[in-house]
């Protein structure tokens, strides 16, 4: 195998370790792809060196086995993300959040409807009311509301107090 490489062998073997390396790097790395840059970069050396070594018919053949490992190792990690070792990291959130962000806020919420309070910016449509004593972000159905006017509360989706 090694002698079907020629002369450079081993220079492509730790091209493509590095390419390798460099992608696992860059999927466990915030950033914007200089790592994973440097892996395609890496990889295309190797059908370089093999295109200008050998020929054409080498270079097709070494890509094509680059592309079947790559493949290979994409497959076995993301299997290994879902099911295996890596699954159980700390680095996969496996917890899930289910309900309403708050209890609190859902029961303020309902307490809320069918409150009236005054507007202390215009409401474009979102602005700032205050209701019950207290200032809090408001936005209406789409209409503009001058400041200064009375409004109702009409509905409460999530965190997103409805004015009319």
């Amino acid at each position: 195998m090694l002698s079907a490489l020629g002369y450079l062998a081993v220079p492509c073997i730790l091209c493509f370790l590095f390419g390798i390396l460099m992608f696992i790097v860059e999927m466990f790395t915030p950033g914007f792809g200089v790592a994973g840059g440097l892996g395609i970069a890496s990889f295309a050396a190797i059908i370089v060196m093999q295109f200008l070594a050998n020929s054409i018919t080498s270079a097709l053949i070494v890509t094509a086995v680059l592309l079947l490992l790559l493949a290979v190792i994409i497959v076995l990690f993301i299997r290994s993300f879902q099911k295996g070792t890596l699954s159980r990291s700390k680095i996969v959130n496996a917890t899930s959040v289910e309900g309403d962000s708050s209890p609190v806020v859902k029961e303020k919420g309902k307490s809320l409807i069918g409150k009236t309070g005054r507007t202390v910016t215009a409401l474009r449509p979102a602005g700032i009311a205050e209701i019950d004593g207290e200032r809090m972000n408001v936005s209406t159905y789409g209409n503009f509301i001058e400041a200064g006017k009375e409004v109702t509360v009409a509905a409460v989706e999530g965190l997103n107090v409805i004015v009319k």
